[in-house]
């Protein structure tokens, strides 16, 4: 009897491996595709505007007589600066070689990463010490020669988020402001930025934040609404200057492509929509002649 069971033991098992295996060879498509994405590299286009607009809009303490209306003491521009330790130095030129390497000669004149030509300049400032704050929000330009508030998308199922801080060692801290699709925001702590010169903050980003659904499309993607500067309340306020640049992320763009999946797709079916007839209006229909 203790044979018997032995052997169905065993059988049992062979079966629970063959199946496993049967299993693992259909599945050759990968469970996901990491990429390194740029969402902002504060570059200027052709023409030497910014591609993208930002503003610092700070709290009453960081205005004019203290006053939500009060004009701002702050200021943003849009400099010729990098962090060398992940760009290189650019040379005398100014032809936008950049070097890597123990010395500065042509055979180390190379592009090892992404170009960079300018970055995010702030100077901030306060009327009293305290928990001040400034937001650094994205904007598009709307009707009328105005700007409104435009958060950034992020593409795939966001991993983490990094950029690069320059930082005089003031005892200031930031966070980010993430969005999901239901439109509740997320606040991610990046921490102290109390440093000296540039430095790389790698954010990760939290499971509970829902970036999928079960019902299709199942991707349902993060935005970026801001980043926000804090001052600690012990920390001089009358004046500092602080710099951002390159923001990338890592994200799973891996999409399952099933048979219809264009469907998922609101643009193409809107296209499919325009173009495909029509079912009659109800009040062209003679109810009295519906067979029941």
């Amino acid at each position: 009897m203790l044979l018997k069971n032995k052997i169905w033991v065993i059988s049992g098992a062979i079966f629970l491996l063959i199946g496993t295996l049967s299993t693992s060879a259909q599945q050759t498509k990968p469970a996901s595709i990491l990429q390194t994405i740029v969402l902002e590299d504060y570059e200027l286009d052709a023409n030497g505007n910014p591609k993208r607009t930002w503003a610092l809009i700070p709290d009453r303490f960081g205005r004019k007589d203290n006053v939500e209306s009060g004009e701002s003491l702050q200021q943003l521009r849009w400099v010729k600066a990098w962090p060398e330790a992940y760009f290189g130095t650019e040379k005398a030129s100014g032809k936008g070689e950049f070097f890597f390497g123990p010395k500065k000669d042509d055979e180390n004149a190379v592009r090892y990463t992404d170009k960079s030509g300018t970055c995010l300049g702030m100077f901030l400032q306060f009327n009293r010490q305290g928990y001040n704050s400034v937001e650094v929000m994205p904007l598009t330009q709307a009707d009328g020669g105005k700007y409104k508030f435009a958060p950034i998308p992020f593409k795939g199922k966001v991993r983490q988020i990094d950029f690069w801080v320059w930082g005089a060692n003031y005892n200031y801290f930031m966070e980010l402001v993430l969005r999901d699709y239901r439109g509740v925001e997320y606040r991610l702590d990046v921490g102290s930025i109390r440093h000296i010169g540039w430095k790389n903050f790698v954010i990760q980003i939290p499971n509970n934040i829902p970036q999928s659904v079960v019902y299709r499309p199942a991707g349902k993607s993060l935005s970026l609404v801001k980043m926000v500067v804090w001052t600690h309340p012990t920390e001089k306020v009358s004046g500092a200057y602080l710099y951002i640049d390159h923001i990338k992320y890592l994200a799973d763009v891996y999409e399952d492509l099933f048979d219809g999946y264009k469907l998922e797709d609101e643009e193409y079916v809107k296209n499919l929509a325009e173009k495909a007839p029509v079912q009659p209006k109800e009040s062209d229909i003679v109810k009295s002649e519906i067979i029941k």
